[in-house]
């Protein structure tokens, strides 16, 4: 895991740890949430095709097959 990354979930994570009003404990849950937050928003940009929507040959065609 990249410095940047680790560095984004940990930003997140506090933000989630205050947003529930900063209890005691929970550290290891906020970093998993934040975590799957971060991922999650990354694979989003990884080049897979939406649901419904038609993937397409380099020229721009329809794929078939």
């Amino acid at each position: 895991m990249s410095n940047d990354r680790d560095e984004q979930i940990r930003r997140r994570a506090y933000e989630i740890w205050e947003a529930l009003g900063r209890p005691e404990g929970g550290q290891q849950q906020h970093w998993a949430e934040a975590e799957a937050e971060i991922l999650g928003e990354e694979s989003q940009g990884t080049g897979s095709v939406p649901e419904g929507a038609e993937e397409l040959d380099p020229d721009g065609a329809p794929k078939r097959g």
